[in-house]
């Protein structure tokens, strides 16, 4: 079997495991008997990039003693779930502390992303977790928190357009001014007066991550926008891992009910992300076996813009950690250019699948970079 035959066999593997993971599938034995090593070592690789390690190592382990992976792999497999449990009910540990605090603090907050799409899988512990991003959303609690934590000797870093971070526990936790940003200052100027409408109304949802914590999070409409903008920022700026692409599938299927469909086409359409949605949405269809029914826009059909995107996908990995050549110079100059040209190069390769969002990239991160420089 050549590498490339052997990736590609990989790969369908993969993608049959993942996707019966998070819709809870049970898989055919047969399917997955006589899987040469080499194979099984590249699905643990990609469900690595991807950040589904756990996801696929589930699945993988309920097959039949004669279909499993050789013995190494699937200790592997065993350990990486298992850490994957306990660093998710670690934050979720560390999250009660957090709202017990801030509120007694009069910090009120909604969890953004992370844990709070937990609850969205057949086997929520088992989401490959990231930080606690938490939105201070009452005018100036963003500015009083900082000093707060300050005062309490908590080193507090700068974390982007919208957050700063720090670390409690080995964990990272991101206080927000705001939800999201986006590269384009129209859509920024846009946007700010709609998320402060949605945030100043108050009607907010909740998840319950365990019996007792149940913790706010942006209403549900607008919440489904949010998972889709954020997820396509950093596609468009770096790239994304499925986990991202499961993240906001997962969330459409579980509140299809709830989601005003015209209200979300309308901000897809006031922001030029329904083409983007649509690619991503037909990815989902294809590959993750998602029903064509959750989506709560029109379908198109598979086209060379979703097999490019998907492309990017499996071979940049998760926030495109994993993207193959070179890697980033150490030497600070020579990282600032060669992340730049990254930029351009992707500003040129997706312009025209969303030229709104991707050909204006290049000019706001010399501008971003001017202003953090000076």
């Amino acid at each position: 079997m050549t590498t490339s035959t052997m990736e590609q066999t990989a790969k369908s593997y993969f993608l049959h495991l993942l996707s019966s993971a998070i819709w809870g599938r049970p898989l055919k034995a047969s399917d997955f008997e006589g899987i040469d090593k080499s194979v099984w070592n590249e699905i643990a690789a990609m469900a690595y990039q991807q950040s589904v390690s756990a996801l696929v190592a589930d699945k993988a382990l309920s097959l039949p003693a004669e279909s499993l992976p050789p013995n190494d792999i699937t200790v592997r497999f065993i350990a990486v779930m298992e850490q994957t449990k306990q660093t998710n009910l670690k934050m979720i540990r560390l999250l009660k502390e957090l709202q017990e605090e801030y509120l007694r603090e009069g910090f009120p907050f909604l969890l953004l992303k992370g844990l709070a799409n937990d609850v969205n899988y057949p086997e929520p512990l088992l989401r490959n977790p990231g930080d606690i991003d938490l939105l201070l959303y009452v005018k100036g609690d963003y500015e009083r928190a900082n000093e707060w934590l300050t005062q309490k000797g908590v080193e507090i870093k700068p974390g982007g357009a919208v957050h700063n971070q720090y670390k409690r526990n080995g964990i990272s936790v991101e206080n927000h001014s705001n939800s999201t940003y986006f590269s384009n200052w129209r859509y920024n100027r846009m946007f700010k007066p709609l998320e402060e409408a949605v945030l100043t109304k108050g009607e907010f949802a909740a998840v319950e991550l365990d019996k007792e914590l149940s913790i706010p999070v942006l209403p549900v409409t607008f919440n489904a926008f949010f998972l889709f903008q954020h997820l396509f920022i950093h596609f468009v700026n770096f790239g994304v891992g499925l986990r991202q692409v499961c993240d906001w599938v997962l969330f459409l299927h579980k509140h299809r009910k709830e989601i005003d469909g015209d209200e979300f086409k309308s901000l897809a359409k006031r922001f030029a992300l329904l083409y983007p949605m649509q690619l991503f949405a037909r990815i989902a269809v294809d590959h993750l076996g998602a029903p064509e029914f959750i989506f709560p826009f029109p379908m198109i059909s598979n086209n060379r813009h979703a097999d490019k995107v998907m492309h990017d996908i499996i071979e940049n990995g998760n926030f495109g950690f994993h993207k193959p050549g070179k890697k980033r110079p150490k030497e600070k100059m020579a990282g600032m250019w060669f992340s730049y040209v990254g930029t351009l190069k992707r500003s040129i390769k997706f312009g025209s699948i969303s030229p709104q969002h991707c050909a204006i990239l290049p000019f706001t991160r010399i501008i971003y970079r001017l202003k953090k420089e000076f």
